[in-house]
C-alpha cells in the first residue's frame, strides 16, 4: 500500500530526523515536507512508532501519515512536476554466472 507522510515541524533537528527516517523506510521525498512510498502495514506501523518517538514533547508541530491504495492514487491530479519512476513497480532481472 502507498503511504503519505506529511509534516509541519519547526525544529530543524526533529525535521531532519523524521525525513531521514522516511528515507530509511524507502519513502521518497515528493515535496519539502511530504514523502510517499510503498510500505506493508507492519512497516507503516513501525515507521509511525519511530516518528512518534522523535516527536515526543513537540508542541505546535504535526505529522500526518495516511494510506492511499494504488487504484486511488492512479486517479490523482498533479499540477507541476512529479517523478513517476519513484513509485512505479520495478522489474528486476537477475543473471547467474557460472564459473568454469
Amino acid at each position: 500500500m502507498l503511504y503519505w507522510l506529511i509534516y509541519d515541524i519547526s525544529s530543524n533537528s526533529k525535521r531532519l530526523k523524521v525525513s531521514e527516517k522516511c528515507k530509511d523506510y524507502g519513502l521518497y521525498r515528493v515535496q519539502k515536507s511530504a514523502f510517499l512510498g510503498d510500505l506493508s502495514k507492519n512497516k507503516a506501523e513501525m515507521l509511525l512508532e519511530e516518528v512518534q518517538d522523535i516527536m515526543a514533547e513537540s508542541e505546535g508541530d504535526c505529522v500526518f501519515m495516511f494510506p492511499a491504495c494504488k487504484g486511488c492514487f492512479s486517479s490523482r491530479a498533479i499540477i507541476g512536476e512529479f517523478n513517476e519512476s519513484l513509485i512505479e513497480e520495478k522489474e528486476f532481472v537477475f543473471l547467474a554466472c557460472s564459473s568454469q
